[in-house]
């Protein structure tokens, strides 16, 4: 074999050896660069769940306070609602002691009795039993009391608890205030009721038709002034 041949020969080895070094080296830099970028990946997602972790943490705290919250608002509305119903409840108490009192004006349906003296008083030989007397007034508003009227007036005087219904002559005082016939007595309170009460067999109307002239009227809306006056004082 000449040395020509021969150079070709180690040419050649050497040849394919450097390829093989050079290909082996890419190969690896490749597997070196993918392993690298695979390590980078699972950083990244392992960070990355770890943040995911961390905030469903989080939202799990939140959530809990939020229950915590939304119970909290809850008593405090439970709360509110219950003083709300107890002074709702307190007012209409107040309402009705008001009315009851007769301290401020109040409407609603009841009925008016008018009251007259009779038109034989003028021919009869004792007038008196022919005209409108105080115990004939105080007759009708007892006899609506006992059925239930809630507010009473007489000729625009409130009744209140210490109103006292006094006659002088051919006139009646009430309150104070001095009236004379038609005597209207106003009240306020289911209509047919207090209608009923006064027209029983034997009852007010009865005993007092042959007397004086009376008259009972239904309304759908009576209304009723404020007392005037010193409640506390008692009138005589």
């Amino acid at each position: 074999m000449t040395r020509r041949s021969k150079f070709q020969i180690y040419l050649t080895i050497v040849t394919f050896s450097t390829g093989f070094l050079v290909a082996t080296s890419i190969e690896t830099t490749k597997l070196m660069r993918t392993e690298k970028m695979n390590n980078q990946l699972f950083q990244q997602e392992t960070q990355l769940t770890d943040r995911i972790l961390s905030e469903k943490e989080q939202n799990r705290h939140l959530e809990n306070q939020l229950i915590d919250l939304q119970r909290q608002v809850g008593k405090v509305e439970e709360a509110m609602a219950a003083r709300k119903e107890e002074a709702a409840d307190i007012l209409g108490q107040l309402e009705a002691a008001r009315m009851q009192a007769g301290v401020v004006a109040v409407e609603g349906p009841g009925i008016v009795v008018t009251m007259q003296d009779s038109q034989h008083a003028s021919t009869s030989a004792d007038i008196t039993n022919y005209i409108v007397h105080e115990h004939d007034v105080r007759l009708v508003v007892n006899e609506l009391r006992a059925a239930g009227a809630e507010a009473i007036s007489i000729n625009g005087q409130r009744l209140v608890s210490n109103s006292s219904i006094r006659c002088v002559g051919p006139t009646i005082i009430v309150n104070g205030i001095k009236s004379a016939a038609p005597f209207v007595v106003s009240a306020i309170g289911d209509p047919g009721t207090l209608e009923g009460a006064l027209s029983l067999p034997g009852g007010v109307l009865q005993s007092l038709q042959d007397f004086v002239q009376i008259d009972v009227a239904k309304h759908a809306t009576v209304q009723l002034p404020a007392f005037v006056g010193d409640v506390k004082s008692k009138h005589s």
